[in-house]
């Protein structure tokens, strides 16, 4: 009997427990796209082919800045990071394939594919839009 009573004690109590608070689940954030000058191309392009085993073969499709900022030309362009589209070739002087390079804002070093931050780099380059119409 105490057993039943002792049972009946605990499911009463558990049901009076509160369930643990729902989090908000994070909004995704906007990246928007600048267009470079083409001083800044060419650097952006010297920059991410440096550690390329053969940097005078790369090839380049995209070359943009990003910035969470939408204001445009207004926009802080300290917190520019640099978006490099790059084709390189592999060791045996096949190309790999265009792959998503990064420069990113006060930043000294490019992040490549094969590098562990090469993910986040082609998810934030990739989705990267125009900005609105100011």
């Amino acid at each position: 009997m105490k057993k039943i009573a002792l049972s009946l004690l605990v499911f009463s109590l558990i049901g009076c427990s509160t369930p643990p608070p729902k989090q908000a689940s994070a909004k995704p954030m906007t990246i928007y796209r600048y267009s470079m000058s083409e001083t800044a191309v060419q650097l952006a392009h010297t920059m991410a082919s440096h550690d390329l085993k053969d940097p005078e073969s790369a090839k380049f499709r995209e070359t943009f800045f990003v910035n969470s900022d939408s204001r445009g030309e207004s926009r802080d362009k300290s917190k520019d990071s640099w978006c490099i589209e790059i084709n390189g070739k592999n060791s045996y002087g096949a190309y790999v394939g265009y792959t998503w390079s990064m420069l990113p804002a006060g930043g000294k070093s490019v992040i490549m594919s094969g590098s562990p931050l090469a993910a986040v780099a082609t998810q934030i380059c990739s989705s990267a839009i125009l900005p609105p119409a100011l």
